[in-house]
């Protein structure tokens, strides 16, 4: 005989409110707010939810239903909102503007607003003066137009992907409306709205720059506390300077096609570790600049006459640890094949000294240069412990160890250096 009484199927329900609400926080929004159906219970745990997500790009919602939606909400602060739409017959910039001035009134810490739309609409400038926002990402087709007060005390990461500002002004009022920002992350459109970009930030620690535009650019970086720096995109950058930057950790500048001037790389004297893709033709290398705090060099063999960088940054670094090479065949020129490497008239002061690791991604033994520039660095460097080398091009057995050996012919101490072709 069976004395097991009812069985309560409905064991969700007795979990924790908070253990649910993270449950629910798992889910798309409109399935969240779905719960609401299913007992009286049920109907306050999404208004608790501290992190929304409205996505009418990929689930068909409209702005209209969220932000009645919006409304029931009562969590006091939102750790995460974000917003994705696109402005359409069913969906407005009005209703952007409310949901946004919605989450204000929340406490919101996280906002990140993506919005697709054919034409460009009207920055709602009440996002401007939250103390509670820590984490601003915009990805919008915008001109910014910043007023001249910006209070955003609390905000510590700014990611701006936007059309342009509307002048130099309106980037000077963002940023210095920003007194706590430590991480800043810009990707511009073309435009010449913004004659000098100025970014003037006493407590930033991270700055990333990726700019689309086909026109001589202007950067002012004034940053005493930046440790990461990353730049790429630029077609001309004909100034770029950077004033007094001693804790610059990492510097890495990538599909830069053209530098004019040459106060970028003197600038960055201080770096411990750089990474550069860019070619020695066209940039103006600074004489007589040393990084004497470089230890770690990573450079791109793509471009034309790479050697002739190498070559430079070899007689600049004399403390180097660590070079790195790497041949990315898809970004490759044709005019490698148009000049030859010139070795140094002397061995620069890194190799007899300090380089311990050499490695180089995509290494094409078959390629003079490529073998010319490795035998010498093989040859020269004393105190080598490490030599890598992989390879994108198949190679059996037979045809790796007879590389391998005929790189190590030329080491002074193979007893003392570890070898791998991959």
């Amino acid at each position: 005989m069976n004395n097991r009484g009812p069985v309560n199927v409905d064991r969700i329900s007795e979990l924790p409110e908070a253990l649910i609400i993270q449950i629910l926080c798992l889910l798309p929004i409109k399935d969240a707010i779905a719960t609401s159906v299913l007992s009286k219970q049920w109907q306050s745990h999404w208004k608790m939810l501290p992190k929304l997500k409205f996505d009418s790009i990929h689930h068909k919602i409209q702005l209209g239903d969220v932000c009645r939606s919006f409304l029931s909400h009562k969590a006091p602060v939102i750790q995460n909102f974000k917003l994705i739409v696109r402005l359409d017959g069913c969906n407005n910039a009005v209703d952007i503007g409310i949901l946004i001035g919605l989450a204000l009134n929340r406490n919101v810490r996280k906002l990140v607003l993506v919005v697709h739309f054919p034409k460009r609409f009207t920055f709602p400038t009440s996002l401007f003066r939250c103390e509670t926002l820590e984490t601003l990402k915009l990805r919008i087709w915008v001109i910014m137009d910043v007023p001249s007060i910006v209070c955003l005390k609390a905000l510590r990461t700014l990611h701006l992907h936007c059309e342009d500002f509307k002048d130099d002004e309106s980037v000077f009022n963002l940023l210095s409306g920003c007194p706590n920002l430590q991480n800043l992350k810009v990707k511009r459109y073309p435009s010449s709205r913004v004659k000098t970009f100025t970014i003037s930030v006493p407590s930033l620690e991270r700055l990333s720059i990726y700019d689309n535009h086909c026109g001589k650019q202007h950067y002012v970086i004034k940053a005493p506390s930046l440790k990461y720096l990353k730049i790429g995109g630029f077609n001309a950058l004909e100034s770029f300077l950077i004033e007094n930057v001693p804790e610059l950790v990492e510097a890495k500048i990538f599909h830069v096609s053209k530098i004019i001037d040459k106060k970028l790389l003197g600038s960055l004297t201080s770096v411990k570790r750089l990474s550069l893709d860019l070619s020695a033709l066209k940039m103006k290398f600074p004489t007589g600049s040393i990084f004497n705090h470089l230890i770690y060099l990573e450079l791109y063999t793509n471009k034309e006459a790479w050697w002739n960088l190498l070559t430079l940054m070899l007689g600049s670094t004399p403390k180097l640890q660590v070079l790195k090479l790497i041949d990315n065949k898809f970004w490759r020129t044709n005019l490698l094949a148009h000049d030859e490497w010139i070795r140094p008239k002397n061995v620069p002061e890194c190799l007899l000294l300090h380089l311990e690791t050499f490695m180089w991604e995509g290494y094409e033994w078959e390629r003079e240069d490529e073998s010319e520039v490795t035998k010498y660095i093989l040859k020269n460097s004393n105190h080598l412990k490490r030599a890598i080398f992989s390879s994108s091009i198949s190679i059996c057995s037979e045809d790796r160890l007879v590389v391998v050996n005929d790189l190590k012919s030329v080491v002074k101490d193979t007893n003392s250096c570890h070898f791998q072709f991959k």
